[in-house]
Formats: C-alpha cells, sequence, structure tokens
C-alpha cells in the first residue's frame, strides 16, 4: 500500500513515513519510493496551470490590456485575476484528486476554514499594517492622503469590485506559490531535518514569488525585495496556522487598501476609480516611489509587524511535516 494515498494526520504535526525499495532506471528518474517525484509534480502542476489559463484565455481578453499610464479598470481587473484564480484551483484540483491522491485541504486551502477567523485575522492586521505605514509617511512628509475622488453610491460600487478582484489576487498568488507546490516540495524534502524541508521550499518560491514581480510597470530593487519578504511572511503564517486563510485575506486587504481605499500604487500598478488621490513626496527609498508604500524602507517595519503578529496570535506551528526514514 502507498502511503502516500493518505493525508497527513493533522493532529500529529510530526508524521514519520517509511520508505519501501527504490526503483531504478528511467522509472527511478520520474518515480521515487512514494510515488511521483515532487519536482515531476511541480513542473505537471505548472505545466497544467499555464494550459489552464491557455484555454481560458479568450475569456481573459474581455478585461483589456493593463495600461500603466492610465491604470486598471476594476472591472477588468476582476475579470483577468478571476480567470488566473480559475486556473490554479483547476490545476490544484486535478493534481489532488488524480495525482497525489489526497483531499483538497492537504494543499493549503481547505474549505471548511474558508471566511473564518484566520481570514479575518490576516485582512485586519493587512489594512492596519498598511494604514500606519501610510500615517509615518504622512506626518514625516513623504505621503499625502490628497483628495477624495470617489462618492455617493460609486465608493460601495467600485470597492466591492476591488474587493473581490483582490480576493482573486490572493488565493491566486498564495495559491500558485505556496499551496500545491510548497506542500509537495516540502514533502519531497522530507528526509531533512525538522522543519528544513518546509523552509528550504520557503525560501524557493519566495524568491521565485519576488522576481514574478520584476515585470511590472513601475517597480523597483527594493520594491522586490520586499515582494520577496512578504513571501517569506506569509509562508511564516502558513507554517503557525497550517493554511494559507491567513495570507489570503492579509494579502487581499493590503492590495485592496493600496489600490481603493487610499488610491497608492500596488506594486507599481496603478487602480482606477480609487476612493482617495494622494502624492508622494521626498526620496524614493523612504515614499516608495512609482512602485508604492511596499517600497518604502518602512515596508521593513510592516512586515515585521504582520510576522509579529502571526507569532503572537498563533503560538505554535500547525503545518504537518512529514518526516521520511531511508
Amino acid at each position: 500500500m502507498n502511503t502516500e494515498d493518505h493525508p497527513v494526520d493533522s493532529h500529529n504535526t510530526d508524521v514519520v513515513i517509511s520508505a519501501p525499495d527504490s526503483t531504478s532506471g528511467v522509472r527511478g528518474i520520474l518515480m521515487g519510493p512514494h510515488g511521483l517525484r515532487a519536482g515531476w509534480k511541480v513542473l505537471l502542476f505548472f505545466g497544467l496551470f499555464v494550459a489552464v489559463s491557455f484555454c481560458l484565455r479568450p475569456v481573459a481578453r474581455i478585461g483589456g490590456r493593463v495600461n500603466s499610464k492610465s491604470g486598471l479598470l476594476p472591472g477588468g481587473a476582476l475579470e483577468r485575476e478571476f480567470i488566473v484564480m480559475a486556473a490554479v484551483l483547476i490545476a490544484t484540483g486535478i493534481m489532488a484528486k488524480w495525482i497525489d491522491r489526497k483531499p483538497w485541504g492537504y494543499f493549503g486551502m481547505p474549505l471548511q476554514n474558508a471566511f473564518r477567523s484566520t481570514f479575518w485575522v490576516g485582512a485586519v492586521v493587512g489594512i492596519g499594517v498598511l494604514a500606519l505605514q501610510l500615517e509615518v509617511m504622512h506626518i514625516c512628509g513623504w505621503f499625502d492622503y490628497g483628495m477624495q475622488q470617489t462618492h455617493g453610491r460609486a465608493i460601495l460600487e467600485y470597492g466591492l469590485i476591488w474587493g473581490l478582484a483582490f480576493l482573486c489576487v490572493g488565493v491566486t498568488e498564495e495559491g500558485v506559490l505556496r499551496g500545491y507546490v510548497q506542500r509537495v516540495t516540502t514533502d519531497g524534502l522530507g528526509a531533512l531535518p525538522g522543519g528544513w524541508s518546509f523552509w528550504s521550499s520557503a525560501l524557493l518560491y519566495s524568491i521565485i514569488f519576488g522576481a514574478g514581480h520584476a515585470g511590472n510597470p513601475g517597480e523597483n530593487k527594493f520594491g522586490i525585495i520586499m515582494v520577496f519578504v512578504d513571501g517569506l511572511t506569509m509562508c511564516f503564517s502558513l507554517w503557525r496556522t497550517g493554511d494559507l486563510w491567513f495570507a489570503i485575506g492579509n494579502h487581499a486587504a493590503w492590495d485592496w487598501g493600496e489600490t481603493f481605499l487610499f488610491g497608492t500604487p500596488d506594486s507599481g500598478l496603478h487602480g482606477q476609480h480609487a476612493l482617495m488621490a494622494p502624492s508622494f513626496h521626498g526620496p524614493a527609498l523612504w515614499s516608495g516611489g512609482t512602485d508604492g508604500p511596499e517600497a518604502s524602507l518602512l515596508a521593513v517595519l510592516s512586515e515585521a509587524l504582520i510576522f509579529l503578529s502571526i507569532a503572537v496570535i498563533y503560538r505554535q506551528r500547525k503545518f504537518p511535516i512529514a518526516q521520511r526514514s531511508f
């Protein structure tokens, strides 16, 4: 019987799996003692993600192209982000059911925990830390809130659309690099002692996460570094909470706060129909420049506060580690 067909007991966060006889030849390259090797699973997942995204591409075109000067339209952003989110979820579902034969929740997004307390704690921490950072920047003269530019019913309408769009972003960006691939790579490195398997995977995918933002209009080098740091912080939330719902809530709320509530750039991208029309002043190292608040040196403090919040609220590790014996 293949022990990989059974999920790790969520009540026992350290499970030892004994390996059967190893394979050899071509089969040995593809298959390990616990089934398809983790590296091939990761490649297959990304292949499925790209394939599904390509199939849904005609629908994604409805939203139009990103215009770095005029900004993203909320409706178009929602359409595009929903399509990409669907591709991530479909690829995860296929891999979970037919390749790993494990329940959906094993890969970081258990449906029974969706939009429960962990999600909302993450959202409150995200928007709260962003507001604090912007207030410090305002006091120091690097940021001005500007004038309100959206009024009446439009506040509710655009606020809701942007909220849904960034919920999709949160599920997509957390799910694609800290969901299936983080879990599978961690399991594949299970011979490493302690939490090395998890944190080796976290480091790898956080580097990819930062590199993936390099092509955004207005993005700068320090902003990319902070995206990497945020990736590790969200991995810490996964380590402590056992799933991605804190990270999804935190990610969605931070992006919503930047784009709609305060009207700032978000990783170099602007959104139309924001509530406020702010302005930045002074050196880009403090103001964030064209990248936005996350490229300000004060973002280091923001990430530290998020990390500290996770450490204080969630005191013990809940992410299960499969320790393999060879």
